[in-house]
């Protein structure tokens, strides 16, 4: 597919937690399709993506992307959610706000985003998060990016709550999802012709209960389903999605799966549209 003069590609990268690694697919198939954003908007694991791939010149994305693939072809669900059973058990007595410690999360958003401010990235990122205070999502452009992705990926009760300073003073922040899972309203403001929507989200699902997580995790993805669609007139939108392996969300063993299938599904996708005569 070949880019059209003029276009100004907006990525906009979802939740979904392990599934994460389908949106590495899915970048392989939009940069074989010739794509090179002008910016993005990322929620929870989705903005922890869009940080890397902002980190570098449009030029260097594939590059890029498949670094990201080996970054995350290393992860383990002990690397995002460590300790064992009797660990966890002693953060929570000295952190009640969450059942698993931040380290390890913490660590991989170290790694990946190498840039100390968010409005210092080569391309421009949205990070999206859930102030609490009033239930809303913010669309952050500018601020300390470790800090703000620590926010968009702290689900609640699973890790802390992040503090950040708003215009009327400290405000609790938790993961982006719960306010705006896919987040495409965040898009209007860089001026996009074409918005492409790497959708790593699943519907709720939870088929058979083994731990509390699975029952919290079930629920969050019901809250995070509750907002309204987003209208962007004159702007083409382009909606990648990939299929569901049916793995808990928390469980980061099928990735190399993951980064295939989003590879798959995004090629057909970009495929059945460049065949059509609306895409030439």
């Amino acid at each position: 597919m070949q880019e059209l003069m003029g276009t100004r590609d907006v990525l906009v990268l979802s939740g979904g937690a392990s599934r994460g690694a389908v949106q590495v697919g899915m970048m392989r198939a939009l940069v074989e399709a010739g794509v090179r954003p002008a910016a993005y908007v990322g929620t929870s694991v989705g903005a922890l993506n869009a940080a890397f791939l902002a980190g570098s010149e449009p030029d260097d994305l594939p590059a890029r992307v498949e670094e990201l693939g080996r970054h995350w072809a290393g992860i383990t669900t002990r690397d995002v959610f460590p300790g064992s059973h009797w660990t966890r058990i002693g953060h929570v007595v000295r952190h009640p706000a969450s059942l698993y410690s931040s380290s390890g999360l913490q660590t991989l958003v170290r790694t990946w985003a190498q840039h100390e401010r968010l409005e210092d990235l080569p391309t421009p990122l949205r990070v999206v998060t859930t102030r609490l205070e009033t239930s809303e999502a913010v669309y952050h452009d500018a601020g300390d990016l470790h800090t703000l992705l620590m926010a968009s990926t702290a689900l609640p009760s699973i890790f802390d709550p992040i503090r950040l300073t708003g215009p009327d003073g400290p405000e609790t922040h938790v993961d982006g999802g719960i306010a705006d899972l896919v987040p495409v309203a965040g898009a209007p403001s860089l001026a996009p012709t074409r918005v492409f929507v790497l959708d790593a989200s699943v519907p709720a699902r939870l088929r058979r209960v083994r731990t509390p997580i699975d029952v919290l995790l079930a629920s969050l993805a019901v809250s995070m389903r509750v907002r309204p669609g987003v209208d962007l007139p004159g702007v083409e939108v382009v909606h990648l999605t990939a299929p569901d392996l049916g793995i808990r969300m928390h469980d980061f063993s099928r990735t190399a799966a993951h980064v295939a299938m989003g590879h798959e599904a995004a090629t057909a996708a970009l495929s059945a549209r460049a065949a059509t005569p609306a895409a030439a």
